[in-house]
């Protein structure tokens, strides 16, 4: 299950709210510090009632992109937790997009920047255990 905070599931049940999931998903939540997220295709998941989702119903549109579009534009109208991010106010929302050849560049830029940050993050890890380590010995 997804709520308010959509990056991290909160917990798991057996049922579907959504059965198709053949198209990505954007997620935001609705009334929590305001975020967003990608689910790719063919990831199941369950939206809480404290977590929107949106999906492109054009090809021209990066569901990727859209998310970080999304995060810019709920972060200028100030979406937060006294200022909710409701289904209403999200459709207020207008924005033009560049051709889909730069959307997918750009987000092929996103995802190269997103792997080294995942290694940076799994090397910190490692190290935080060496760390651990060293301290056990020298105390």
């Amino acid at each position: 299950m997804y709520s308010a905070n959509v990056k991290e599931p909160f917990g798991y049940i057996d049922e579907l709210l959504i059965t198709d999931f053949s198209v990505p998903s954007v997620l935001w939540g609705i009334d929590g510090d305001w975020m967003t997220n990608y689910m790719p295709k063919d990831v199941k998941f369950y939206p809480t009632d404290h977590c929107g989702v949106l999906r492109c119903k054009t090809s021209e549109v990066n569901s990727r992109y859209l998310v970080h579009i999304l995060e810019i534009e709920g972060k200028k109208r100030g979406f937060s937790r006294s200022y909710r991010a409701s289904i209403d106010r999200i459709q207020g929302i207008t924005f033009t997009v560049p051709s889909r050849n730069l959307q997918d560049e750009a987000m092929d830029k996103v995802k190269a920047i997103e792997a080294q940050i995942n290694e940076a993050e799994k090397k910190l890890e490692s190290l935080k255990g060496k760390t651990a380590e060293i301290l056990k010995r020298y105390l």
